[in-house]
């Protein structure tokens, strides 16, 4: 994968999850990159549970 579109997909990890990705990939003219994207919302998304899951652990 190019740099610049492992950049547009890690841009994806942080975006409003399904519509922050198309909206991320259309504009870069990318929606090729639609199943990465998603991943990698997933992912992400999947990460944040279990950081604010030790967060609460640790200082709850």
């Amino acid at each position: 994968m190019y740099p610049v579109e492992a950049a547009i997909i890690t841009a994806c990890h942080s975006g409003l999850g399904g519509t922050g990705d198309v909206a991320i990939l259309s504009s870069s003219n990318r929606m090729g990159l639609m199943p990465f994207a998603q991943i990698s919302t997933r992912i992400g998304g999947a990460g944040m549970v279990v950081f604010a899951t030790l967060m609460m652990k640790w200082f709850g």
